[in-house]
């Protein structure tokens, strides 16, 4: 099977609706790390063998949320009867983990837009500006910014209508929206009432501001952590913006481009909402095509099966020069 270079699919798909989905190549492509709950873990500075790591062992996740929430009820417990000094363990270690989730940010995540090359968010915004829509898989702020930067002319992230209420802006779906993401993100949060907002900068950075939301209001990024594609479907179904951005996706019709997404089982959710979709045909963005390209086909070959009616094509993703 041919590999296509990015313009040749370009040209292919010229008379159609485009669509973009990208995963943590695209973030690792910038020269970034990958950022995910498992990186954020590894850079928290909860040693290995102590006890609120080996939380996150027992509970069988990466999630901070999940175990923040089980240290902060195991002290409401341990308070009812009436072990005191237990409680306030707890209630101490949730603080504990809290804390090393925002040292983990800053450890991985770039601190301001500036931090990124003027010649590659210019890049980047001219290949966003090939899409209809685009839908990410990643917590970053790299999209973000990249959108501010010079993408806006033609994408949004539909918050741009909402409520302003105290650094925060509510998701409006009356405003328009051109970005989704799926999995939440970095500078996203849920209010009292499970309506997404979005943190505005209102202090040094934005970075500086998500930190000091976790720290001194106790809300954590909307993020819909590592685990199985069940898991993330029951996130994703609690959460009205999630489960919008994953029905829309599901609705694309056209081409769907794939970039820096390795098509895993945990995702396989993703691949569902593809299927059901109106596009007919995927470029998948290879890194480095040779046994690259073998092993993806070799994941992709059960899809096909089940999708027979959707193409499926192969592109080579250094010719997409994403970053310049």
């Amino acid at each position: 099977m041919p590999i296509l270079s990015f313009v040749e699919a370009l040209e292919e798909t010229a008379r159609q609706p485009r669509h973009l989905l990208v995963g943590n190549g695209f973030s690792i492509a910038q020269g970034g790390k990958r950022f995910g709950y498992q990186t954020l873990l590894e850079h928290s500075g909860l040693p290995e063998g102590e006890e609120n790591r080996n939380v996150f062992h027992q509970l069988g996740t990466s999630d901070f949320e999940e175990v923040m929430r089980a240290l902060e009820h195991a002290a409401v417990i341990e308070a009812a009867y009436g072990e005191q000094d237990r409680s306030d363990r707890f209630r101490a270690d949730a603080t504990t983990v809290r804390d090393a989730l925002i040292q983990a940010i800053h450890a991985v995540h770039p601190g301001i837009r500036f931090d990124i090359p003027e010649s590659q968010m210019t890049a980047c915004a001219s290949f966003l500006r090939n899409f209809h829509s685009i839908f990410t898989l990643n917590y970053d702020l790299l999209l973000y910014w990249v959108i501010l930067h010079g993408a806006a002319n033609r994408h949004a992230d539909g918050f741009a209508l909402g409520e302003e209420t105290n650094g925060f802006r509510t998701f409006s779906s009356e405003g328009y929206c051109s970005v989704y993401f799926l999995h939440g993100a970095l500078h996203l949060f849920v209010d009292d009432q499970n309506r997404a907002q979005k943190r505005i900068r209102i202090g040094r950075t934005i970075v500086s501001d998500i930190t000091e939301t976790i720290r001194l209001l106790r809300r954590l990024p909307l993020f819909v952590a590592e685990g199985t594609a069940a898991q993330k479907m029951r996130k994703i179904n609690s959460v009205t913006y999630l489960r919008r951005g994953y029905d829309k996706l599901g609705e694309c019709g056209g081409s769907l481009f794939i970039f820096g997404h390795s098509a895993s089982e945990n995702d396989s959710h993703i691949y569902d909402a593809i299927a059901r979709s109106g596009v007919t045909t995927i470029y998948f963005c290879v890194f480095r095509p040779g046994d690259a390209l073998t092993e993806m086909q070799a994941r992709l070959a059960p899809f096909i099966a089940r999708n027979p009616k959707k193409q499926v094509r192969y592109v080579d993703s250094a010719t997409a020069n994403v970053w310049g």
